[in-house]
């Protein structure tokens, strides 16, 4: 007689396991490759291109010299929906005819920070930090200004541009709070006004 290999059998617990330990790694690998519904996905292709086309504008937008207002509009219309870009060309018209006497110019643009708030496939949200030096009448050395803004930008036609943008005043930490008084989240934080003249 021979003896026959004994079979080992698998405990229904281990076999149970490693079934669910797959199906778990598969999940796992199928959420990981999803994007984030609604969130920015920061290391695209096209985050990319808003932060390149962002940097782009902020940088247009604060070199000028109000004695030249068409170079300045035509600098800027490569980097504007064609709505915004009308509504740009009023009111640097306006504002370049009010200031002309002062013999305004801003240069030496330099973003210093550019966040991504929100992101879809064709709309998006920034945060823009920049300094620019700006010379008038009254300043005959460069003053530095820093400016804080919220960026609205749209892909048309493939490229993304500004559709939008508006300053955003910069906050002290303790801004609407008494002296030791906790803050309470649901107040709104008071605006500062801004002295600058920009276009």
């Amino acid at each position: 007689m021979t003896n026959a290999p004994s079979r080992r059998t698998v405990p229904p617990i281990a076999w149970t396991l490693g079934v669910l330990g797959l199906v778990l790694a598969i999940a796992g690998g199928v959420l990981f490759a999803l994007p984030a519904r609604g969130g920015a996905q920061t290391d695209s292709a096209d985050s990319k291109k808003v932060v390149a086309r962002v940097t782009d504008f902020a940088v247009a937008y604060n070199t000028y010299d109000v004695a030249d207002p068409k170079e300045y509009q035509d600098r800027l219309s490569g980097l504007l929906t064609t709505e915004y870009q009308a509504e740009v060309v009023k009111i640097t018209d306006a504002l370049f005819t009010a200031i002309k006497d002062k013999k305004q110019k801003s240069g030496s643009a330099q973003v210093l920070a550019v966040a991504i708030d929100s992101m879809d496939d064709d709309s998006a949200v920034v945060l823009a930090v920049v300094d620019a030096k700006v010379t008038n009448t009254d300043n005959d050395a460069a003053v530095l200004r820093q400016f804080r803004w919220s960026i609205d930008v749209k892909k048309v036609k493939g490229e993304w541009r500004v559709s939008k943008f508006e300053s955003v005043a910069a906050q002290p930490a303790d801004a609407g709070q008494d002296d030791g008084a906790t803050p309470d989240p649901e107040s709104p934080t008071p605006a500062t006004p801004s002295a600058e003249v920009t276009p």
